[in-house]
C-alpha cells in the first residue's frame, strides 16, 4: 500500500466486523484478515476500478448500488462470489463469514433496503 492508498479495510467499520464474527462464529481478527486479502486480491488484478468497470459492461444486471469516494458498494451473482473463495482457499466458515462481512457492511452504510433481492449477492469494495 502506497502513502496515498486507502486501507483496503477502511470502509469496514469495526463494530459491523464484530456483529459479523458473533454471527457466524468466526473470530473478528480473522476475518479482519480475510476481507484484507479479498480486498488486496481484487486490488492487485485487475484492480478496483477495471473490475467494476468491467463486471458493469459484462453482468447480466448492473452490479453497481451505490458509488462512493471511499468504495463501491455492489450486488453481484454467486459466481463473482465463488471466484474470490477459490482464488482465496477458504474454509467454508469463512467464505461464509466473509460475505456475511460484506452484506451486513453494504446495510449498515446504505440501508438494509439496499441491497437488490433478486438473488444477487452483496459486495463492498475499497476504492485505493
Amino acid at each position: 500500500m502506497t502513502r496515498d492508498e486507502r486501507d483496503p479495510l477502511a470502509v469496514f467499520d469495526d463494530d459491523v466486523v464484530s456483529r459479523t464474527a458473533e454471527e457466524t462464529g468466526v473470530g473478528a481478527d480473522r476475518i479482519r484478515s480475510v476481507a484484507r486479502s479479498h480486498q488486496q486480491t481484487v486490488r492487485d488484478l485487475p484492480g478496483v476500478e477495471d473490475i467494476v468497470y468491467e463486471w458493469r459492461r459484462s453482468l447480466p444486471k448492473n452490479p453497481l448500488v451505490e458509488r462512493r469516494t471511499e468504495a463501491y458498494f455492489l450486488a453481484v451473482d454467486a459466481t463473482v462470489w465463488g471466484e474470490y473463495g477459490d482464488a482465496l482457499s477458504l474454509s467454508l466458515e469463512e467464505f461464509d463469514a466473509l460475505r456475511a462481512l460484506h452484506a451486513n457492511q453494504l446495510a449498515a452504510t446504505l440501508g438494509s433496503d439496499a441491497a437488490p433481492d433478486d438473488g444477487r449477492l452483496p459486495l463492498v469494495l475499497t476504492r485505493p
